[in-house]
């Protein structure tokens, strides 16, 4: 069976970035939360932090470093 998790090589991220749309992850182990909304057109991520509602431009390997938000808060 073929995994369908992200591929990183030497620092480039190999899947189609698309997929991390929807995601919700936090800015390191006890940041705040922030929902991953769009890619711009640069590649680079599009991020809504929940509670304050602002919108954040993040390059995808520092999003790709972030866990994934199990709680919210």
């Amino acid at each position: 069976m073929q995994s369908h998790g992200f591929k990183e090589a030497n620092a480039t991220f190999q899947s189609d970035p698309r997929r991390l749309i929807g995601q919700v992850r936090r800015f390191g182990d006890a940041g705040p939360a922030y929902e991953i909304i769009a890619l711009d057109e640069t590649n680079k991520v599009v991020a809504e932090v929940i509670y304050s509602g602002e919108r954040v431009i993040c390059e995808i390997r520092d999003v790709l470093e972030d866990p994934m938000a199990e709680t919210i808060p």
